[in-house]
């Protein structure tokens, strides 16, 4: 059964398969609207930045020291750490993996070569994904690290959160302040 505004539509343009060359027509017609989007000129994006930037949008200085910050605000709550002050250490920057593209050749060997998106783009080649630098260390000062209960607190923090060994986090007692 065909519902009564289809056959008004087919009876206006004189029977079935007049309606099928016209759904046809709009559908190459459409076609060839999406082949010519890809030589219109785009507009410049614009992307309206939060006030924090992501970790893979900061440098790797600052997202030392973020990470720092963090770690402090948060072992100064810790029962008996007190005024507290901490350094993150990187073992290198920030670095980018792109995607590629491998092929084996009847020889065995392995060719690889980078999969590009645009080659007039600044960074043509396509992004895998952005990894933030390894944590190589943290030192923890604090005015309760004399206390073995303290600072086995603040070390089980640090491990926890970062995912380091314990031989990579270091914590003492801050110097008193005259």
């Amino acid at each position: 059964m065909m519902f009564p505004s289809l056959n008004a539509l087919r009876s206006r343009l004189g029977g079935e398969k007049r309606l099928v060359n016209w759904v046809i027509a709009a559908g190459i017609a459409g076609m060839i609207l999406i082949a010519l989007s890809e030589w219109l000129p785009q507009s410049p994006q614009t992307t309206d930045k939060a006030p924090s930037e992501t970790a893979a949008e900061t440098s790797a200085t600052e997202y030392a020291q973020e990470l720092g910050q963090r770690l402090e605000s948060l072992i100064r709550e810790v029962d008996g750490a007190g005024e507290t002050r901490v350094m993150v250490t990187l073992a290198a920057s920030e670095y980018t993996v792109y995607a590629t593209d491998s092929e084996t050749r009847t020889d065995g060997s392995i060719r690889e070569e980078h999969l590009l998106l645009d080659e007039d783009a600044a960074d043509p080649a396509l992004v895998e994904t952005t990894r933030m630098p390894e944590i190589q260390g943290v030192a923890v000062l604090c005015g309760g690290a004399d206390s073995p209960d303290v600072q086995a607190k603040v070390t089980q923090i640090v491990q926890v959160l970062t995912g380091l060994g314990a031989n990579r986090i270091t914590v003492e007692r801050m110097a008193q302040q005259d």
